[in-house]
């Protein structure tokens, strides 16, 4: 087993650094989101640079707190754009792409991506070692609760 696994919530994250260029990604895409949709619309700039920005600080800090909570009994997996959650039996699996596996009633299991789990494509393998230890602490959890 890797690491102490407490037995009330533990907490897998991505690398602070990978969530930081991540939240700092969403606002600067949010104001060229704002620049865009004033070139093509006759709204009012304030109106939409503020409606734009807002959504964006909000993804940002989604992406700065994406984390996958494990529980005694289920693993609440916080992306930026959605939050999940799975009981502890129905996880058959996590795949070496990052991708969390469980059977949520039908025959073929869901496949469910995570951020705290895959390399980012932009940090062009940097950190991926912290990404396999963060997918060996979800298998050791699996594994203790058979």
């Amino acid at each position: 087993m890797i690491g102490h696994m407490d037995p009330a919530v533990a907490v897998v994250r991505a690398p602070a650094g990978h969530r930081a260029v991540a939240a700092v990604a969403s606002i600067v895409v949010g104001y060229f989101v704002a620049r865009l949709i004033l070139r093509v619309t006759p709204l009012a700039p304030e109106l939409t640079y503020g409606v734009c920005l807002a959504v964006a600080v909000y993804v940002a800090y989604r992406a700065w707190q994406a984390r996958i909570e494990l529980t005694p009994e289920t693993a609440r997996v916080h992306n930026t754009l959605a939050t999940s959650a799975m009981p502890r039996h129905d996880l058959s699996g996590v795949r070496d792409d990052g991708r969390i596996e469980w059977h949520a009633g039908a025959t073929r299991p869901v496949r469910l991506p995570s951020e705290a789990l895959r390399c980012p494509w932009w940090t062009f393998g940097h950190g991926a070692s912290s990404y396999g230890l963060n997918r060996e602490r979800i298998r050791s959890w699996h594994r203790v609760a058979r």
